[in-house]
């Protein structure tokens, strides 16, 4: 069983909660956008239970315990409860909410805060209240997060990362890319990029299997291989504090004793973990704990095998066995991370407020310039709108579900009467000496009349099929990978 010490835990449950302090202070100037309903201009499908809490008047409230629970959990004060509170609040925003508004719950970056606080809470639940399955909760811990690493590192060797597909894209768009400019210079054959394409799955895939075998030393090669790898990565694309999420995940794999000198320097005085359990939780807690743990350690790998079935082989389980595996997988969040693959990357989109009456054109979508546009320097945006026409690619079939979404980000525009709104959609092609955008369409959005109409400029297949080295294929309905007419 791998151990931890407690200097290692303290320093990992205070880095978090300076890095969700980091999430939510990020997302305020754009709350009103990302935590309510549209009803009232937000990116969530309006219903009752979701309007419920994302309204303006529980917004304020929410926003204030949350990020008291932030400052909380990093002085170590009532820690097990503000890490309770947070875990549940991060459930509701970025995972319960992934299909249910054009946010997708603020996409990896969303999903590794909520994944980090989880981590959080069972190693603070254990070591306070069962101290005899800290290891075990360790265990499921390293386990767990070690699969979604892998996950991302498979899907990119099978999504065209070798075949020099992939990171490059990323690299010279500019709705993600810190340096576009400088990488749109290079050929796409150019030795970086192809070092870069094969690093980027290699990595993840050898750190994931160094983490996932019992030998210590291994546990800690796998976890430096990976914040070596998210540093270099934090440096060239936009990803909010994602890479930063993933490299204090690396603390738990430090076995117990070793550099605890040196991280107990890191710990402010007062703010780390009493060594003494506080032997107060009720006598059922324990086993109900160690059930819990060990059923969902050794469900996770017939998880990830039902969803990558339904992916890879495109086909359904049989009907009880499907919905059973579609609703583990939502309440957990397990999910095939197809983060950062070639049909997320390769295409961008300009937005533009259009005067109906002159047709002057104003650019809204200022891809990364915080000066100018701070709406769309924020990583969530990329996310909204990316999300937003990868629907063309993921339910081609499915048209209504496009333009509800396009209709529903439109709003939060706020567009004039007097003006349309226009989305350029631009394909980033390869060419032998660099990179191209080339105008594919241009959607039109008439708020007032909900309306959206499309004017194809190139190949309309460069929008609604998969690239030639994807293995997406088009699903039955968001939440779930079983392939449609399956």
């Amino acid at each position: 069983m791998p151990e931890l010490s407690l200097a290692a835990q303290s320093v990992f449950r205070m880095c978090y909660g300076v890095l969700l302090l980091a999430v939510l202070l990020a997302a305020l100037p754009h709350s009103r956008r990302f935590f309510l309903s549209e009803r009232w201009g937000g990116y969530a499908e309006s219903s009752w239970d979701v309007d419920v809490l994302q309204n303006p008047v529980a917004l304020p409230l929410v926003l204030a315990v949350w990020l008291a629970c932030g400052v909380l959990i990093t002085l170590a004060v009532w820690t097990l409860w503000a890490a309770f509170v947070n875990l549940l609040l991060c459930r509701y925003f970025f995972v319960w909410m992934r299909w249910k508004g054009v946010l997708r719950g603020m996409g990896a970056p969303g999903f590794m805060t909520y994944w980090v606080g989880l981590a959080v809470f069972l190693l603070e639940l254990a070591t306070q209240y069962a101290p005899g399955l800290r290891s075990l909760a360790l265990l499921v811990v390293q386990v767990d997060f070690a699969l979604i690493i892998l996950s991302s590192g498979v899907y990119k060797f099978t999504a065209g990362y070798p075949q020099n597909h992939g990171m490059e894209l990323g690299l010279v768009n500019p709705e993600w890319g810190y340096w576009p400019k400088f990488y749109r210079r290079l050929a796409p054959g150019h030795p970086l990029i192809r070092t870069l394409n094969h690093l980027a799955w290699s990595t993840e895939v050898v750190a994931a299997v160094l983490m996932l075998i019992p030998s210590a030393i291994l546990h800690l090669l796998g976890a430096l291989l990976i914040v070596i790898s998210f540093i270099f990565i934090s440096t060239q694309i936009r990803l909010g504090v994602l890479c930063e999420m993933v490299i204090i995940c690396a603390l738990l794999f430090i076995p117990g004793g070793v550099g605890d000198t040196w991280l107990q320097h890191l710990i402010p005085a007062g703010v780390a973990i009493d060594s003494q359990s506080s032997g107060g939780g009720p006598a059922w807690l324990q086993p109900v704990l160690a059930v819990g743990l060990i059923l969902y350690v050794c469900l996770l790998p017939l998880a990830h095998a039902g969803l990558y079935f339904n992916f890879y082989a495109r086909r359904s389980l049989p009907k009880p066995l499907q919905l059973a595996l579609d609703r583990y997988t939502n309440f957990f969040g397990i999910i095939i991370w197809r983060v950062f693959s070639v049909d997320v990357v390769n295409f961008f989109i300009r937005i533009y407020r259009v005067s109906k009456e002159s047709g002057q054109r104003i650019l809204v979508s200022k891809w990364g310039h915080p000066r100018e546009s701070l709406r769309y320097s924020h990583v969530a945006e990329s996310i909204t709108v990316t999300s937003v026409f990868t629907t063309l690619k993921y339910y081609p079939s499915n048209s209504g579900l496009f333009h509800q979404r396009l209709l529903r980000y439109a709003r939060t525009l706020g567009s004039q009467e007097r003006e349309s709104l226009v989305f350029k959609y631009l394909d980033i092609t390869k060419r032998a000496n660099g990179f191209e955008f080339r105008d594919v369409a241009e959607f039109t959005v008439d708020v007032g009349a909900a309306t959206v109409s499309c004017q194809p400029v190139q190949d309309q297949t460069l929008i609604h099929a998969a690239h030639p080295v994807s293995p997406v294929h088009e699903g039955i309905r968001p939440g779930t990978y079983a392939p449609l007419g399956a």
